[in-house]
């Protein structure tokens, strides 16, 4: 077969993949690329070519600033660290960010064990996943760990998955409180995927997805929280954690509680409480259904991620953050197929949300 190379335009396409790949935290590396750059071909010029390994080389010799930034993080020890300095309004924000997540109770010291050797595949801030022959190690650096239990809510989810549904999810092998070694998933996430996926894989993954769902809203919920007992979290300028929830009304005052900096607003938040849906069954929900969070192998779905803050909540919640996940990818051909993996839609709940976290 005749060895084929990007054009100008597919090569730009490619750069920016490996930009938003690497800001999101992906360490990239060249056989990443190299897939990639297959697919790309592949996809657009209609036949199997052969691509010739050399093609990421040459394609990285013309771009150097790109390969400054593939430098792969060194990774993390447990002895000697240096406490982190910061100033004041670092101070600040790090207070704020614990009492939004733990309130007057926050996890006392602990001690980490040695971070396990191998491969970085993903890093952001104090997150890192490394891979360890046929396993990864998901783990935190972060002096909270991964919450205030001696085990991660995600592993306990991650087991509960496995025995009540026939949702993909990795196997669990081991979890302490700032980490979980699991079963190592090969393939690419949804997000990584999705260009260069044909419209049948597209359909089959949405179907897959929307059967997944279905299986979720299936099982029921008493109480509103994670499904270690621990409290509710959601999403915002901190992510914060409330209850566990007795009642669906006592979720939402929580929800909707205003600021400090705009108590003067109550009564318009009070109308935001009485447009929430008043009577919405409490199912288990993942919470943070992205395409980030999504692997894929030859166009189905083999894994579905980070499941650390799931549990039981209201109806409606799955679909406001489902959309927030995925609208953003590719608008016209998977945000606006979001609402029909859903049997009903929650589209004024989304809106109030979407507005009470982005201020919150």
């Amino acid at each position: 077969m005749q060895q084929q190379s990007p054009s100008t335009e597919q090569e730009t396409q490619i750069v920016d993949w490996i930009s938003k790949e690497i800001f999101s935290g992906t360490i990239v590396r060249k056989d990443l690329i190299y897939w990639y750059i297959q697919k790309v071909l592949r996809r657009d010029n209609g036949v199997q070519a052969t691509v010739d390994p050399g093609v990421v080389d040459d394609l990285l010799s013309r771009h150097p600033d790109l390969v400054k930034r593939l430098v792969i993080p060194p990774l993390p020890s447990h002895i000697n660290r240096t406490p982190v300095r910061l100033n004041r309004l670092e101070q600040r924000n790090e207070q704020c960010r614990r009492e939004a997540m733990f309130g007057n109770s926050p996890p006392p010291p602990r001690q980490p064990a040695p971070y396990p050797d191998g491969d970085i595949i993903y890093q952001c801030t104090s997150r890192y996943v490394v891979r360890h022959d046929n396993k990864v190690t998901k783990y935190t650096t972060h002096p909270d760990g991964m919450g205030a239990t001696d085990h991660p809510n995600e592993a306990t989810v991650l087991r509960f998955i496995r025995a009540n549904t026939t949702i993909p999810v990795p196997e669990v092998f081991s979890s302490d409180w700032d980490r979980i070694t699991m079963e190592y998933v090969d393939g690419q996430t949804l997000k990584q995927a999705w260009s260069v996926l044909t419209p049948d894989q597209r359909s089959d993954i949405l179907d897959q997805l929307r059967g997944y769902i279905a299986q979720l809203r299936a099982l029921k919920g008493t109480k509103i929280g994670r499904l270690d007992g621990q409290g509710a979290v959601v999403p915002g300028i901190f992510k914060r954690s409330g209850g566990p929830f007795a009642t669906l009304v006592e979720f939402q005052e929580w929800l909707v509680k205003p600021h400090k900096g705009l108590r003067s607003q109550s009564m318009y938040w009070h109308q935001i409480t009485t447009h929430l849906s008043a009577e919405c069954p409490i199912v288990f929900t993942h919470g943070d259904i992205a395409a980030r969070n999504i692997i894929v192998r030859d166009g189905k779905i083999v894994a579905l991620l980070d499941w650390e803050f799931s549990g039981w909540y209201p109806e409606y919640g799955e679909y406001v953050f489902a959309l927030r996940g995925l609208d953003n990818i590719d608008w016209e051909n998977l945000g606006l197929q979001v609402p029909s993996l859903f049997a009903k839609r929650y589209d004024l709940e989304y809106i109030l949300t979407h507005f009470i976290l982005s201020i919150s």
